[in-house]
């Protein structure tokens, strides 16, 4: 009995290996050769892993944020407006692979850093208190988020999926740009994380390389990882700049709760 003959190993074959734009690489070809795999396979099977790795590692992609917040009981050095379209961003991202089509290990992670990103907006509603969050504009937060469900999933034509893209660059700069403004006048990272940033910034970094290999060099996706990965850099840098300054303000805000 050859790999062929067994369903579940062809499906995964296909999964892994199917739609390779190689004619020296397929589902077949890659099984029939196994373990012997050739340069070809190796790179897909790679990606594939990769990508799998990048889904895992986004699954905790904020749980350092949720640390320091529930920790300190507080959001400082977290924008609400970067948290909320920081949301935006990943949803467009996830919501653009998930209308193309495109493999799973392609965007997924953007679907659970998004839904993460939600998590941190609710913190931020729960913790913030200068000021608070107002029960209205909690309201209108999320009429304006069920609105653009709506509009995306229902009706957004398919020649104009590429627009989430092309929106998130005004989105991303905005998101990260108010991120770093903040730091600056703050002089302090606050609840912000270093693993969380590093993670982001790897992350980009790497879906440069698997987007290239998985759906090819669509540049409306490979462009907002470029950007990406310059803002989360600048992040970083205000990260272990203010890295004092920020331990000196989580030991007084430790003082002020204790008291």
């Amino acid at each position: 009995m050859s790999l062929m003959d067994i369903p579940f190993v062809v499906a995964l074959g296909e999964w892994v290996w199917g739609g390779d734009p190689s004619p020296e690489v397929s589902a077949e070809i890659c099984l029939d050769i196994l373990p012997f795999l050739s340069s070809g396979c190796i790179s897909r099977l790679m990606v594939k892993g990769i990508g799998i790795a990048i889904i895992l590692g986004a699954c905790l992609n904020k749980a350092p944020v949720f640390f320091n917040v529930l920790s300190t009981k507080s959001v400082a050095g977290l924008s609400i407006s970067s948290v909320y379209a920081e949301t935006i961003m990943y949803a467009n991202a996830a919501f653009y692979g998930m209308l193309m089509e495109y493999p799973f290990t392609a965007y997924a992670e953007n679907g659970f850093v998004c839904a993460q990103s939600i998590m941190v907006a609710l913190l931020v509603w729960q913790y913030k208190d200068d000021p608070t969050v107002t029960m209205p504009q909690k309201m209108m937060a999320t009429a304006v988020f069920g609105t653009y469900l709506w509009a995306v999933l229902i009706m957004l034509p398919q020649d104009m999926y590429h627009i989430l893209l092309t929106l998130n660059w005004p989105v991303l700069l905005y998101a990260r740009g108010i991120q770093i403004i903040a730091n600056f006048q703050l002089q302090h990272t606050g609840a912000q994380s270093a693993i969380t940033l590093t993670m982001n910034l790897m992350g980009s970094l790497i879906r440069i390389l698997t987007t290239i290999k998985e759906v090819g060099w669509d540049m409306a996706m490979i462009s907002g990882y470029i950007l990406s990965a310059g803002l989360n850099i600048t992040l970083i840098t205000q990260y272990f700049y203010y890295k004092e300054n920020t331990k000196k303000f989580t030991a007084k805000l430790s003082e002020k709760k204790t008291d």
